[in-house]
């Protein structure tokens, strides 16, 4: 098979899988939101922050390490036992620290801390067997391991919840979805704990990852963990609005982005040798994805009051504001996530480092001084603070695929001005059709923003897009098809 055509297939079937998990999340989430109350969500968003934190710097870097190497057994070891040292470390600090940590935040958060600690030390079962079957382009194998875990995380959630275990239901959720991943994943990729290797093979391992670690807890600061400095700054109720809209931007980015940036770092390692060819590849998978990333966060953020108040209920009111104003900077956010396998591929992971506490630094920057004013001034001063984020994917381009940075960077500029145009038509014509129920509120604000977007896209660049479906067609359906 073809690198584009595994590549596109691979992005296809992780496109579809996500698409299928993040559905069944979502209907359950919806489910969870109406009979969970308002504090035991902005408790489990607050504790979720901090075990998550810790889950993803410990596990940072194994998978991109088997990755980078694949099929080398001795790396394997060198991931994994790295990682799981790192995960039982950071597991018993989280442990020590939930009174503290409760205390700080004044709020009932030990137990709930303590029982997020498990899934770190869970998680560290899952990566390499995960990153193996990326390496062989098993997304579909993936996906479905995704999409089950979720389906069952959230029964499990769904039967707590509806008998009046509501903390109790978010926490089991968690903890059941990670387990069930990590023991199919290891089945699937034929994949058991490796023995414990020599010390000189660990070293390697942390040398390899320490700096990916240190930039996943930037980075997970500037994504989603800066709700902690939030909830220092609001009322845990307010922290559970911000954290509702925040949640469905992540979905956004990980139904219309994560799946061909799963793509992004195999392809990237498969012409690792072929330096001249980098631009021209990171162009063509870039163009697509932008476009559907600017379409999807136009449609939906055109339709914030119908989509939140439809699937959580009337209480979640004050979070809609927050996710249409958020809805705007999605493009840069998704567009950041990509600085960590253009610069990891070309070996530079100490910049991949740097640019992660750049961005992690003004979005703390921005919590802490505009969140005591309320959720909406936040949420404009973050949407400011995505030209940062822009800033420094145009830095990453410029050190990652030389020479080419700036006409990479442009292809922004077509989506972006299709996505401000969709939303102030969408706006408008609701202004003009005041008084609507909410499901014709919904297809009024969709339909206007996706027609927008389509006619001024295809009306200012119709040979752009006649190319990107060509290429499309030929690396999903041509034999012969090469990136």
């Amino acid at each position: 098979m073809s690198l584009a055509r595994g590549a596109a297939r691979g992005a296809g079937w992780s496109f579809i899988a996500i698409f299928a998990e993040r559905s069944i999340g979502f209907f359950v989430l919806a489910l969870l939101m109406r009979v969970v109350p308002l504090r035991d969500v902005g408790l489990i968003a607050i504790a979720s922050a901090f075990s998550e934190l810790a889950r993803i710097v410990a596990n940072s870097g194994a998978g991109e390490q088997v990755q980078a190497s694949p099929g080398d057994l001795t790396v394997e070891a060198g991931a994994f036992w790295s990682q799981l040292i790192a995960s039982l470390t950071f597991s018993v600090m989280l442990w020590f620290a939930a009174p503290w940590v409760a205390a700080l935040y004044k709020l009932p958060l030990l137990g709930v801390l303590r029982a997020m600690a498990v899934t770190v030390v869970m998680t560290a079962f899952l990566i390499v067997p995960s990153a193996r079957l990326t390496s062989q382009f098993r997304f579909r194998t993936i996906g479905l391991i995704s999409f089950s875990s979720t389906a069952l995380g959230g029964a499990c959630a769904l039967l707590l919840a509806y008998n009046g275990h509501g903390l109790m239901s978010l926490i089991v959720q968690r903890l059941v979805g990670v387990g069930f991943y990590a023991v199919v994943a290891c089945i699937c990729a034929q994949w058991m704990p490796p023995p414990l290797p020599s010390l000189t093979v660990i070293r390697e391992g942390f040398r390899f990852s320490l700096p990916l670690m240190e930039a996943a807890f930037v980075d997970f600061i500037a994504i989603t963990g800066y709700v902690m400095l939030v909830g220092l700054r609001m009322p845990v109720s307010a922290v559970a609005q911000f954290r509702i809209a925040q949640r469905l931007i992540e979905v956004l980015q990980e139904i219309a982005f994560l799946p061909a940036r799963k793509v992004f770092m195999p392809v990237l390692v498969a012409i690792q040798a072929e330096p001249q060819r980098r631009a021209e590849v990171v162009q063509q998978m870039l163009d697509p994805l932008l476009m559907l990333i600017c379409f999807v966060c136009a449609v939906s953020g055109a339709a914030a009051k119908p989509i939140i108040l439809t699937m959580f209920g009337v209480k979640w009111l004050q979070a809609v504001p927050v996710f249409s104003i958020l809805a705007l900077v999605t493009p840069a956010l998704a567009l950041y996530g990509l600085i960590n396998p253009i610069l990891t591929v070309t070996g530079r992971t100490r910049l991949v480092s740097w640019y992660a506490w750049v961005n992690a630094l003004t979005i703390a920057a921005c919590c802490w001084l505009v969140a005591p004013y309320g959720l909406i001034p936040l949420a404009w001063a973050l949407v400011v603070r995505g030209l940062v984020g822009l800033l420094l994917f145009f830095g990453a381009l410029r050190q990652g695929v030389p020479g080419s940075a700036w006409t990479t960077f442009r292809l922004l500029g077509l989506p972006v001005g299709g996505l401000i145009a969709a939303r102030l038509s969408a706006h408008a014509m609701l202004e003009w059709l005041p008084l609507l129920s909410r499901i014709n509120e919904m297809a009024v604000s969709t339909s206007t923003a996706a027609f927008v977007f389509v006619v001024l896209v295809l009306g200012l660049a119709p040979a752009r897009i006649k190319a990107m479906r060509v290429r499309m067609s030929r690396a999903l359906f041509s034999r012969q098809a090469t990136l």
